[in-house]
């Protein structure tokens, strides 16, 4: 413990030898033997935030010395003057803030005085705006006035962005109050967690006059943390900490509308759906007007084009946004089936590796993104816009040599997949290739930052090497950052990991080369105090194993292990509260272990063959050779229970088979032989997709882990009807998820085969829509597929059941009975 504390000083004392200080203005105090010194000046009509960051350093000064500095709006006799924000003072001192900008901030200081300053204008936003929830329908009717037609609001969230607790706008500028915390920070007071809980304040009797001039301006501009059930409300601490991290939302560079998916703001309404359903893409033979509600664009229709520039060119106009996103709704992840539509898909693009596949739609999704920037540059030539690499649209464009000038690119990722080299050298690649493609216009990252329930997900080096690689390319990050509800209960914190991948990424934001083991070892002692070595041991650990720990219950032990010493260690005190919290979060991992003991053992393995696609495959026809070569693997299925061959002599069951191969599309394709002795009887009890009826009938099901995910089912009977499910949803079954799986079935006199198409979205899939896709990446070796293939079969009310891994009971749903994947 003393080495600690000495550790805790020697930390405060260089952190205000950063600062300058030198002694030169002759040992002068803001606070001395516990009393003040000092007195905050602030100007007569300060800005919101220079409010709140006056009250900030009165609480924090008080915290520390003991002393209450008098908050004043003139010089009232005291030795020492702490100006916070510009005022008549600090002009006459000649301290300037212009040029400033994204939250940077000046600190100076002379004989009597310190000054902490820097752009502090209060944010007005522009009406019509929605106030609260009960104000839609006036909003909604004023921009139609503006608009002359029948757009959404994109401001219909507005109100979101105050907080009327702490009385600030999260536009506001917060260049002043960044200039306070990096004081505070100087003192030693660091906030590594939501709440007091968080707080490190060191105890100090006499606060030095330090002697500085700095100006500081961050790395990044754009800082933004999107919360997560933000519409719920947030508590106080969690908007405190988002202040004291030091985030920005870059009101200059984005403006206040969504940063993603801003087409939907045109094909949302009612109305225009009702109106104009030719303006929806065609899938399955329907409109796709009800897709994620606001309905999915058909982008070779002419008059969404112009729809779109209409309500582009008012937003810009009324709301005078430097920035709008022309991004397509949220998981548009298939062709409008129309027949200006059809064959824009590129089934060939040639991309290796996880991101393979993921520009299906680049070149359809892009050139209509290029062709709106374009004409929107004619009519607002100092305006921007953007679009976001996404889904099935995540890699550049291939017939599209450079962007428009005015057209920005956002870059969807989780950097936790980072751990993996491989994963993130993809990325790099990624970046690289859209770089290419700028032609004026910003990059931007949007991140997820959403903890996996029990799992330690340590991530501070790969964020701080994917941070220092996009310095002076990137121009900053949005971070989806999740929270519970407050409403919700739950016995685990959504901070109590994430706190310390964010802390690093907050400080790397501002200086992205600092040094990362220094940082963590200062966390390590302030934090945890006498389990600072175990807490150490334990996060490493994790950091570096956390992956495995989906499968290698020796991992498990071992991190647990690692927790339970620290937790010794730590007391009762507060330091054993904070690792409280990550006790409760990982007690998941405990129910983890018990089911991997069981462990899967003796199950079967499958082998995918990459294989290069010409043409549209999916018509249920198992004998192409174009598509189905003899080299391509076939495997069996067996008995359900006993385990027994099917379709041989004796056998309850009739014979049936699967192969399986990549396409190099970012998707599986499997075909499926099922023989069938009795064609005229089949039991089919849906017709139609998404008929939950089907498990009632024959059928063939495929069972999906992924890396990320445990897991999806999905169903295809012999009317081609496809049924999808989330197994892993809160515990539960979901069926409104959407695999994006399409499959054909062709039937004949002897048996019926099914080919099905299996694209999987990324290890982000969750994040960025958790009701779309199969969230995962290509299986390997290394990181395989745990699938089941089955198939049931019903006759004169005699259930028959197979599976490619049989689980030895009644049910397909064993999914530690589930076979290994992988392709080659």
């Amino acid at each position: 413990m003393p080495r600690i504390f000495a550790f805790y000083r020697i930390t405060i004392i260089a952190a205000i030898l950063a600062l300058g200080h030198t002694g030169a203005f002759g040992l002068q105090f803001i606070a001395r033997d516990g009393k003040p010194n000092a007195e905050i000046v602030i100007t007569e009509k300060p800005a919101r935030l220079t409010k709140l960051a006056a009250r900030e350093l009165q609480t924090y000064i008080r915290k520390i010395s003991g002393a209450e500095l008098a908050v004043t709006n003139a010089p009232g006799g005291a030795p020492v003057q702490v100006y916070v924000g510009k005022s008549a003072y600090t002009d006459k001192l000649g301290l300037d803030t212009s040029g400033l900008k994204y939250g940077a901030f000046r600190m100076a200081s002379g004989t009597n005085y310190l000054a902490l300053l820097g752009p502090d204008k209060d944010f007005v936003p522009i009406e019509p705006w929605v106030h609260d929830r009960k104000d839609r329908e006036r909003v909604l009717q004023e921009w139609d006035k503006i608009t002359g037609d029948k757009f959404a609001s994109p401001y219909s969230h507005q109100y979101r962005r105050y907080s009327a607790s702490l009385d600030f706008w999260e536009d506001d500028d917060a260049g002043t109050l960044n200039a306070v915390h990096e004081f505070l920070r100087s003192l030693g007071v660091r906030w590594y967690f939501p709440g007091e809980i968080g707080e490190v304040v060191p105890k100090l009797e006499n606060i030095e006059l330090p002697q500085v001039e700095r100006t500081v301006r961050p790395d990044f501009p754009l800082r933004y943390l999107q919360w997560v059930y933000k519409s719920a409300g947030l508590p106080e601490d969690d908007l405190w900490w988002s202040l004291r991290l030091g985030g920005s939302g870059s009101l200059e560079l984005l403006g206040l509308t969504q940063t993603c998916h801003g087409m939907k703001f045109v094909t949302t309404r009612d109305e225009m759906k009702k109106e104009h359903p030719e303006y929806y893409a065609l899938w399955n033979g329907k409109r796709a007007t009800d897709h994620r509600e606001c309905g999915a664009p058909c982008l070779s229709s002419e008059g969404v084009f112009q729809e779109h520039l209409k309500y582009a060119r008012a937003v810009f106009d009324h709301y005078r946004e430097p920035l709008i996103s022309l991004d397509v709704c949220d998981g548009y992840s298939r062709l409008c089936g129309c027949d200006l539509c059809r064959g824009k898909d590129d089934k060939n693009y040639e991309w290796s590796g996880n991101l393979a596949g993921r520009g299906l739609l680049s070149d359809y999704i892009w050139e209509y993104t290029q062709r709106v920037a374009r004409e929107l540059q004619k009519s607002h030539p100092d305006r921007r816009v953007s679009g976001i690499a996404y889904g099935s649209h995540m890699l550049p464009p291939e017939k599209i040599a450079k962007l428009n000038p005015n057209l920005s690119v956002l870059i969807n990722q989780r950097r936790s997949n980072f751990h993996d080299p491989a994963v993130w050298e993809e990325y790099i690649k990624l970046r690289k290739a859209w770089l290419e493609k700028l032609n004026g216009g910003d990059l931007f990252i949007f991140e997820h930052y959403s903890p996996n329930e029990g799992l330690p997900d340590y991530n501070m080096r790969a964020i701080a090497a994917d941070l220092r690689s996009l310095k002076g390319i990137s121009k900053g990050d949005t971070v989806e950052l999740f929270h519970h509800r407050p409403t919700d209960k739950f016995a685990w914190h959504a901070m109590a990991v994430m706190h310390l991948n964010l802390y690093v990424t907050a400080r790397l934001w501002w200086d992205a080369n600092q040094d990362l083991d220094a940082l963590l070892e200062e966390y390590y002692t302030l934090f945890y105090g006498p389990a600072r070595g175990q807490m150490k041991a334990f996060i490493e650990f994790s950091e570096a194993n956390w992956p495995g720990m989906t499968t290698q219950p020796g991992l498990i032990d071992r991190a647990l292990e690692l927790l339970k010493a620290a937790r010794t260690a730590a007391g009762d005190g507060i330091y054993g509260q904070r690792v409280d919290l990550l006790v409760a979060y990982c007690e998941p991992l405990r129910q983890l272990r018990s089911r991997l003991g069981k462990e899967r053992v003796d199950v079967p393995q499958a082998r995918a063959l990459e294989q290069s696609m010409k043409g549209e495959p999916l018509d249920g026809n198992l004998d192409n050779e174009a598509y189905w070569p003899k080299k391509t693997r076939v495997y069996r299925l067996y008995d359900l229970e006993s385990g027994k061959t099917t379709g041989g002599s004796g056998s309850i069951n009739p014979r049936t088979t699967f192969q399986v191969f990549h396409g190099r599309d970012n998707a599986l394709y499997f075909g499926i032989r099922c023989a069938e002795p009795d064609m005229v009887n089949l039991n089919i009890t849906a017709t139609r997709n998404g008929d939950t009826n089907i498990w009632a009938g024959d059928y063939i099901e495929l069972l999906v882990e992924t890396q990320v995910h445990s897991y999806y089912r999905i169903a295809v009977n012999p009317a081609g009807a496809l049924v999808d499910a989330d197994m892993g949803a809160g515990g539960g079954v979901n069926p409104d998820w959407d695999s994006s799986a399409v499959a054909a079935v062709q039937r004949g006199t002897s048996g019926w085969t099914v080919e099905m198409r299996v694209p999987w979205a990324g290890d982000d899939a969750r994040d960025a829509d958790p009701l779309l896709g199969i969230a995962g990446r290509k299986p390997g070796l290394k990181y395989p597929w745990f699938i089941n293939v089955c198939r049931q079969r019903i006759r004169n009310g005699k259930l028959e059941r197979s599976a490619w891994s049989p689980t030895g009971t009644n049910t397909f749903y064993d999914d530690m009975k589930f076979g290994e994947l992988y392709i080659k």
